[in-house]
C-alpha cells in the first residue's frame, strides 16, 4: 500500500512540475534580457479575414518563447554548463579568459575575412560621396568608426581562435578614406594608443561596448576634429557598479548582474526634449544650457548611448538617430551645424548602403 502511495505521489508531482511552466504562463511575465524581439501571441485571422494557417505552428513558436520561469531556467543551465565545462549556452557569446567575453559577430573581423578590394574602395567612395553631400548643405560632416572589443583588447579571445589578424577591414577603408580625404576619427589608433599608456579599461569586460572612458577619448578626438574646445579628463571618476553587461544577461538572464563603471561629472546639465524612454530609442533630443552655440547631429548605433550625456551637456541642440540605414535627408531638414556618423566595426559594410537624397 505504502508503495502504491509513493507512486502516486511521484506521478502527481511530476505532472506538476510538467504544468507549471504552461499554467504559469496566466500570471508570470518572464523579464526580457535578450538582444531581440519575442513573437507575440499568434491571431486566429489574417487582416483580411482569412483564416491564419500558421496559428499552431506561430503559437508553439509563442510558448516556446514565454513559458513561465524560462528565463530562470535558462539561468540555471548557463551557469552549470558555464561553472563545470567553461562553455557559452548562447552561441551569441564567445567565452574568453580571465572572465572576457566577446559577441560573436565581431570573429570575422578578428580572423581577417576580408572585404574584396572592390568592396572597400565602394565603401570608401560612399563615404566620400556622403561627406560631400553634407557639406554642399553647410554643414560639417565626420566619420567615426569604433572597433570591435577584440580588436583593442585581442589578448583576451580564447587560445582556440589563434592571433587577431595584422590587416583588417577598419584598417583596409581608413587607408582609403585618407587617400580620398574623407573627414574620420582614427578611433582604433586613439584608444589602442591610451590602453598602452593606461592600465584603466576602456571597454567592459561582460559587454560588447565601450565604457565611459573609451568614449570621452573618442569625444576628445572628435571635437578636436570639429576644431572644438574643451577636453575631458579621464581621470577624475567614481567607480560604480551600475551597468548591466549584454553579454552576460544573453547568457544569464533572470538575475541582476552588474558591472563596474567610471562614472564622471563634468557639471554640464542639458535636458531631454520631446518623449524619451530610454538611450536605446530611436530618436533622442536634447538642449543645454551649459553647451556651445553649436547644435550637432549625430547618426549612431548602440555605442552612441555612452555619448548621449557628454554631446548632450556639450552642444545647445543636438539630434542623434539610430535607425539603419541612415537616413541623409535628416541633415537638410535637421537645423544642425555638424553632422557626425558613427558605426561599430563589425558593421562598417552598412556604411555603403547610404542613400543619397
Amino acid at each position: 500500500m505504502k508503495k502504491k502511495i509513493g507512486l502516486w505521489i511521484y506521478v502527481l508531482m511530476f505532472w506538476i512540475l510538467c504544468m507549471v511552466p504552461s499554467t504559469g504562463m496566466l500570471f508570470y511575465r518572464n523579464k526580457l534580457t535578450e538582444n531581440r524581439i519575442l513573437s507575440g501571441y499568434p491571431a486566429f485571422l489574417e487582416e483580411d479575414g482569412t483564416w491564419n494557417t500558421k496559428y499552431f505552428e506561430e503559437l508553439q513558436t509563442y510558448a516556446a518563447e514565454h513559458f513561465a520561469f524560462r528565463s530562470e531556467l535558462i539561468r540555471a543551465e548557463s551557469l552549470l554548463k558555464f561553472r563545470l565545462l567553461r562553455t557559452p549556452c548562447d552561441d551569441q557569446v564567445v567565452i574568453g579568459r580571465e572572465g572576457w567575453m566577446f559577441f560573436d559577430e565581431t570573429l570575422g573581423d578578428y580572423t581577417g575575412i576580408r572585404l574584396s578590394d572592390a568592396e572597400i574602395d565602394r565603401i570608401a567612395a560612399r563615404l566620400c560621396a556622403v561627406c560631400s553631400y553634407i557639406s554642399g548643405q553647410g554643414k560639417e560632416p565626420l566619420i567615426v568608426i569604433v572597433p570591435n572589443k577584440n580588436s583593442i583588447y585581442p589578448e583576451y579571445m580564447p587560445a582556440r581562435f589563434g592571433k587577431k589578424a595584422g590587416v583588417t577591414n577598419l584598417m583596409l577603408l581608413q587607408e582609403r578614406m585618407r587617400e580620398m580625404k574623407v573627414p574620420f576619427v582614427d578611433t582604433y589608433k586613439v584608444l589602442l594608443d591610451a590602453k598602452e599608456q593606461d592600465d584603466s579599461f576602456l571597454y567592459f569586460r561582460e559587454d560588447t561596448h565601450w565604457n565611459n572612458t573609451g568614449a570621452r577619448l573618442v569625444l576628445n578626438e572628435i571635437y578636436a576634429a570639429f576644431g572644438l574646445s574643451g577636453q575631458y579628463g579621464i581621470t577624475d571618476y567614481v567607480v560604480e557598479k551600475s551597468h548591466e553587461p549584454d553579454l552576460y544577461n544573453i547568457l544569464f538572464p533572470a538575475g541582476e548582474h552588474f558591472e563596474s563603471q567610471y562614472v564622471y561629472d563634468d557639471g554640464r546639465e542639458f535636458e531631454y526634449t520631446g518623449r524619451m524612454h530610454s538611450l536605446d530609442d530611436m530618436k533622442i533630443c536634447t538642449t543645454s544650457k551649459d553647451g556651445n552655440e553649436k547644435s550637432i547631429l549625430v547618426y549612431r548605433d548602440s555605442f552612441g548611448r555612452a555619448l548621449i550625456p557628454y554631446i548632450g551637456g556639450t552642444f545647445r541642440q543636438a539630434a542623434f538617430y539610430r535607425s539603419t540605414p541612415y537616413d541623409l535627408s535628416l541633415v537638410e531638414n535637421t537645423e544642425c551645424d555638424l553632422v557626425l556618423i558613427e558605426i561599430v566595426e563589425r558593421n562598417l559594410k552598412d556604411l555603403g548602403d547610404i542613400e543619397i537624397p
